[in-house]
């Protein structure tokens, strides 16, 4: 992966989860203990020196000054009414109390405004009062501007990040230049392709969960299924049923990140201009085929919740609004995997982890507490059990909690997002492209340089 990380918005998984759990680690070093004085009458030996001993934890007395964390939504989990506490809220109080007690503190949330995030918590910051000690940052906030302007303290400056202990997509996503900035209670949200099985089975067409499961779910086999799904079911000369429904940046960006390729990073992993890479424009020219060639992409503002769509691209959060706006069976898995490919990613803009304030006067006890706090960090075992409960709930079907843990374990970030107008820029270019108005090769010539010239502003 790049060394620009964008990660998480939220897993449906743990869409009821407020904060971040527990951990009981230490972040004091280990010393050898000193062996007994010698006697006159006997020399010590290996065999008679005193076992080592961990000194004891220094731990910082906060004298009730409190430890502020801010997010863009209501975190405290003992504002959530007692009868509606789940096992994550449970915990999270239990450790909340512990920490109040261990540092003799309190813990304050604040929520602000999502819009006005970064400018409260970079003015207040600069005023020498942060408005929190821990903030809630989107990534693509954190890196790289907010790193390099000194707003957020890498975290090995006061604890220890054990990467045996700490999941990958989490190194992965809250590192930096080799340093770790963000902790975080749950993984992001998986993208991939949602599909109406009830439609699919009217329509006799394979089931892409069996696909994948046989490892057999490719561009390929996705494009053959969607041809097969548009058709005119009662022969009036208008198309009745669709393939795919998607946005078209959302869905370009699946074909080049399931290809082995990029928007913005090279092979060796620098920051690079790289969609004219061989793999990328490969998936430019399958991304256009599928609108100009195939034509099997809807235009006409078919909604998957209507029935008429087999295939929709999505986060998993949209479960909420398929469940209240759909009675048909549904399937979730990857989006396929491309040629150059050797497995199934999820792939997401999206992402945002917990992170100290370097201005904050208590940022080496807002780091301990941080640590202590954050839910994956030596309690795994137990905050499975608590994940598995919770997918179960959310999800209608084994085989949609089979794919969301497979994509748990499988997360990639796409980067571009950091840049100024990057958005714009490719919406403009995958505009051009579905509508047969550029070829591939022209689209990408053309925002070649925009693109380089934003990533210029933001690297250099």
């Amino acid at each position: 992966m790049p060394k620009l990380k964008a990660l998480n918005l939220f897993s449906i998984i743990l869409a009821f989860v407020l904060i971040f759990s527990i951990i009981g680690c230490s972040s004091g070093n280990s010393a050898e203990g000193e062996a007994p004085a010698e006697t006159a009458t006997e020399k010590p030996t290996e065999d008679t020196k005193a076992p080592a001993e961990e000194p004891a934890e220094e731990v910082i007395d906060m004298q009730g000054k409190p430890i502020k964390i801010a997010a863009w939504w209501s975190a405290d989990p003992r504002a959530v009414a007692e009868a509606d506490r789940d096992a994550f809220a449970q915990k999270s109080i239990e450790v909340i109390e512990q920490v109040e007690k261990k540092y003799n503190t309190k813990i304050e949330f604040v929520t602000l405004d999502y819009n006005q995030f970064v400018e409260q918590f970079t003015t207040t910051s600069l005023a020498g009062e942060p408005i929190a000690d821990i903030v809630r940052l989107e990534l693509f906030w954190m890196f790289p501007k907010l790193v390099k302007d000194g707003f957020v303290a890498p975290l090995e400056d006061y604890i220890a990040i054990d990467q045996a202990k700490v999941p990958a997509w989490m190194i992965e996503g809250g590192t930096y230049e080799g340093k770790q900035y963000g902790l975080v209670e749950s993984s992001p949200s998986g993208f991939g392709v949602w599909y109406n099985k009830t439609l699919f089975q009217k329509l006799g067409l394979e089931d892409p969960y069996q696909l994948q499961q046989k490892g057999e779910w490719t561009w390929e086999k996705f494009v053959e299924i969607a041809k097969n799904a548009t058709k005119d079911s009662d022969g009036d000369g208008k198309v009745d049923t669709v393939g795919l429904s998607a946005g078209a940046r959302d869905l370009f960006n699946m074909f080049v990140y399931t290809n082995n390729a990029s928007v913005d990073v090279a092979e060796d992993g620098t920051p690079k201009f790289s969609l004219d890479s061989p793999n990328a424009m490969e998936a430019a020219q399958a991304f256009y085929d599928l609108y100009n060639t195939h034509k099997v992409v809807d235009t006409a503002g078919e909604q998957f919740v209507n029935g008429k769509v087999a295939m929709t691209i999505h986060f998993t959060w949209e479960i909420g609004n398929y469940k209240q706006n759909m009675t048909d069976e549904l399937g979730f898995v990857f989006f396929p995997k491309g040629p150059k490919a050797e497995k199934y990613t999820t792939h997401t803009p999206f992402g945002n982890m917990w992170a100290v304030s370097k201005m904050s006067k208590n940022a080496e006890v807002a780091a301990k507490v941080l640590d202590e706090m954050t839910l994956w960090r030596t309690v795994y075992p137990d905050v499975q059990d608590m994940v598995n409960e919770s997918q179960q709930a959310t999800y209608p079907s084994a085989e949609i909690v089979d794919t969301v843990r497979q994509m748990g374990k499988n997360v990639e970030y796409i980067n571009y997002t950091v840049y100024p107008e990057a958005t714009a820029i490719l919406d403009e270019a995958t505009k051009n492209m579905a509508e047969g108005k550029e070829t591939p090769a022209t689209a990408i010539e053309k925002i070649k340089p925009l693109l380089e010239s934003s990533m210029k502003q933001i690297l250099e």
